[in-house]
């Protein structure tokens, strides 16, 4: 019990380090793993519409519609995007393969992919971008690449409908820690990829992305990899190239080992409880110490010293009378 006491502890602390090695591990064993590194792909696996769609945000300049007073009693109005803006938002299964495509981006619009990434998998995004033909004495213009959840595309889309807003130059003087109540953020605040002409990433999700509410059951949430070729709303985005661009975008899926959530906490509560057990395991083998009924074979029995008060067991000296021999005869 002693010895599980302390080996408890130790291997909750072990546990997420092993998980966290077999990762590295299993990339470098699993077949064709390896391709993760220069993303490059012999075929197209993935399945149109089923596991990802495209989407071309574009359009002519937004168009100023005036309030009809039934809705609006100040009389206002509103803008309304005009042109295409192509848009898929049917269901998509879990993406497990890796794919490659290429698409064009006009200037002052934005393209891109939906997917549906799940828990399990590895995602590495290769993004490159290049120039058309009639412009390849040009080097590839600079763009920018956001990662973004299905609540901030929602975002993404109106703050590209108001694009022609003279106002809109009033979002520079909201702190940036107080924008993201009203503006779109990158996925994890972390995945906006700025004035690039090539880039990589990697995206590994510890829980699907869904919402619910008390009314509405969950609800499966997408992904969006937007290759934005317009001046957005974010102070350090790079603006409009003011020509087309060619895209050029690999994305490659491994699996991956998941360590669940809970171990967090198994491991914080495993290490508080072996640091308060340790010091009473400690004290209880100390004051156990050599109140053994039985030696082992070969030992002397221990010895104890008697205490001062004790009477001692060793009989005191003096002259035995009835043992002594008898008087010789006179």
């Amino acid at each position: 019990m002693a010895r599980l006491t302390v080996l408890l502890p130790l291997a909750l602390l072990l546990l997420p380090l092993a998980g966290s090695l077999l990762q590295p591990l299993g990339t470098q064993l699993a077949p064709g793993a390896a391709a993760a590194s220069d993303c490059t792909l012999s075929s197209d696996r993935a399945e149109w519409h089923k596991e990802v769609s495209s989407f071309n945000l574009s359009g002519g300049d937004p168009e100023w519609v005036d309030g009809d007073g039934e809705f609006d009693e100040f009389g206002g109005g509103y803008f309304q995007q005009t042109g295409d803006g192509i848009y898929n938002d049917s269901s998509l299964d879990a993406m497990r393969q890796s794919f490659h495509t290429s698409m064009i981006v006009g200037n002052d619009t934005a393209g891109g992919l939906r997917l549906n990434l799940t828990v399990g998998y590895r995602y590495t995004f290769c993004v490159v971008v290049s120039s058309l033909n009639q412009s390849s004495y040009l080097d590839a213009p600079l763009v920018d690449v956001y990662l973004l959840h299905q609540f901030d595309w929602g975002r993404y889309r109106g703050d590209y409908e108001m694009r022609m807003w003279e106002g809109r130059e009033l979002f520079d003087m909201i702190p940036p820690e107080w924008r993201a109540i009203g503006a779109w953020m990158p996925y994890r605040d972390v995945h906006a990829y700025e004035s690039r002409r090539a880039i990589d990433f990697t995206v590994s999700l510890d829980h699907d992305e869904t919402t619910s509410s008390l009314f509405n059951p969950a609800e499966q949430q997408w992904m969006y990899l937007v290759i934005d070729g317009w001046d957005n709303a974010r102070d350090s985005d790079t603006p409009a190239p003011n020509r087309d661009f060619a895209v050029d975008i690999t994305v490659m899926s491994e699996e991956r080992i998941v360590i669940p959530n809970y171990t967090v906490a198994l491991f914080c509560c495993g290490l508080i409880a072996g640091l308060v057990m340790l010091p009473v395991l400690l004290h209880s083998r100390f004051s156990n110490a050599g109140r053994g009924a039985g030696t082992a074979k070969g030992e002397r029995p221990a010895e104890l010293m008697p205490m001062l008060e004790t009477q001692a067991t060793k009989p005191a000296a003096g002259l035995d009378i009835g043992h002594l021999p008898p008087p010789p005869p006179s």
